[in-house]
């Protein structure tokens, strides 16, 4: 199966510029449709979409109800223009596969026996993050609070995590911390051996997926060796299946469902994994009472968001004292001065608009992100308990294989951005899903991205965001002729 994006009006297939075109403008088309009409006549996409998604992200913190309004526009529109390639819609299609699609999938469970690991980290590295300006003071409570947490506490959830093999996913952590895991990953061998012996090593249970179509004999007979050989769904191809596994699955017993989003893919692509993610999200979410899921997702930094005027002050304020040497070598690489937008809401609030934004990552990932943070605003304003959680910039495989950005990564502690080792970022982000489960708080749809944030000084960054990559790139040149 593939998915294919569509004009509503005419039934065409369109592409994915036409796709993010249309789903900004209508967003913000209730809210602002000067900016509406602004987006929807933009020729230049490539060019344009970085400050119109940063616009957009404004115009989601003018009133008090204008970011649910847009978030709620902008995914009904998502919604209604991504479809199966016979042309169904899509979250109507994943909808049906809840009710009707059983037995699909085999579930084969994996018990560990090992010894159960600690959820913890030192408080003085957390301490330090937040000294360095690349994390939000939120961070040390939220995990002190993990103190207190009962032994078996995790054993009230179960996380079912769609592209679960990612690097950056919680998923072995889980594991290790006593958890019970449903992993949907690709048919890949090797990344299910890992994670088979990883389970049978841990004190948690993995659940492993296998399309019943692929099994040649009874799933009890096989090895971990032959298991790790045909296990796997895939999210675009088999989303009907996966969807009545996770049916499935939450009909075995009471536990909470975890919902986490964890798909990355190049280009057009990661709006089609995000478009089966969110559709199993709004799915399963309409089939659950709030008591029963929690949606997570791992956010970007790079991405336009609105925080509080404080950001700006502090950024203002650091830059007047920076030393001599440092203004010295500032002016040699043209570093200029980072100024978030001040505005003032209609309720009076004083907000800044940051936007570290990389032209890297396409208009396609930027769809693909603020569709999950639309989703993380609708459930919040609800009542539910979310995970919205900003993950710093980290030194995974996928990124450190591109060259360019292995150069900015390499360059970046220089100039106050601190990319994380992947262990500790996946650790940190994983004991902050953690205390939000265990310790759910009502939070203003603000606080849903930035009270827990960790977005290694991105946000902070004493320098205009276009001339922090770009002299971040220029000091870590040799990143970029080195393989790692």
């Amino acid at each position: 199966m593939s998915l294919k994006f569509i004009d509503p009006e005419t039934g065409l297939s369109t592409g994915s510029t036409d796709l993010g075109r249309a789903v900004l403008a209508n967003s913000v088309g209730n809210e602002d449709s000067a900016l509406s009409a602004k987006i929807s006549q933009q020729s230049n996409w490539r060019k344009s979409y970085q400050t119109l998604f940063a616009q957009v992200a404004k115009a989601e913190f003018q009133t008090k109800h204008s970011a649910l309004a847009i978030a709620t526009k902008g995914l009904e529109a998502f919604e209604d223009r991504v479809s199966t390639s016979t042309g169904e819609n899509l979250l109507a299609v994943i909808k049906t596969a809840w009710r009707n699609s059983k037995h699909s999938v085999v579930t084969v469970k994996i018990q560990g026996t090992g010894k159960t690991a600690s959820p913890t980290i030192d408080e003085l590295v957390l301490k330090q993050m937040v000294a360095n300006h690349s994390a939000e003071l939120g961070i040390i409570d939220a995990v002190h609070s993990l103190r207190n947490l009962k032994p078996d506490a995790i054993k009230n959830d179960l996380l079912v995590a769609l592209a679960g093999g990612a690097e950056y996913s919680p998923t072995r952590l889980w594991l290790d911390w006593g958890g019970e895991v449903a992993i949907v990953a690709r048919a890949r061998k090797e990344l299910w051996t890992e994670l088979i012996s990883r389970a049978r090593s841990s004190s948690g249970t993995l659940y492993v997926p296998v399309l019943a179509k692929n099994l040649r004999q009874d799933v009890k007979s096989l090895s971990d060796e032959e298991l790790a050989a045909v296990a796997g769904l895939d999210l675009v191809a088999d989303y009907e299946a996966i969807t009545g596994w996770i049916a499935e699955l939450t009909k075995r017993d009471s536990l909470r469902i975890v919902l986490g989003s964890y798909a990355y893919a190049p280009g057009a692509k990661h709006i089609e994994v995000q478009a089966v993610q969110h559709c199993i999200a709004r799915t399963i979410t309409e089939a659950l009472p709030k008591s029963r899921v929690v949606l997570s997702w791992l956010a970007t930094p790079t991405d336009s968001h609105v925080v509080s005027a404080e950001f700006a002050r502090d950024i203002g304020n650091r830059y007047s004292k920076r030393s001599f040497l440092t203004k010295f070598r500032d002016g040699l690489y043209f570093a200029r001065e980072n100024r978030p937008e001040l505005f003032t809401s209609s309720e009076g609030k004083e907000l800044a608009l940051i936007d570290p934004t990389s032209s890297l990552q396409g208009s396609s990932y930027a769809l693909a992100k603020r569709v999950q943070r639309w989703m993380a605003y609708q459930q919040a304003a609800s009542d539910r308990v979310v995970s919205y959680q900003v993950a710093p910039p980290a030194t995974t495989d996928s990124v450190l294989s591109h060259r360019i950005l292995r150069a900015t990564y390499r360059g970046a502690p220089h100039f106050g951005l601190h990319p994380y080792e992947t262990d500790k970022a996946v650790r940190i982000s994983a004991l902050l899903l953690m205390a939000q489960l265990q310790t759910p708080r009502n939070l203003e749809i603000m606080d849903v991205y930035s009270k827990l944030a960790v977005h290694g000084g991105l946000w902070r960054s004493l320098y205009k965001p276009s001339d922090l990559w770009r002299v971040a790139t220029i000091r870590g040149i040799w990143g970029y002729f080195s393989n790692h």
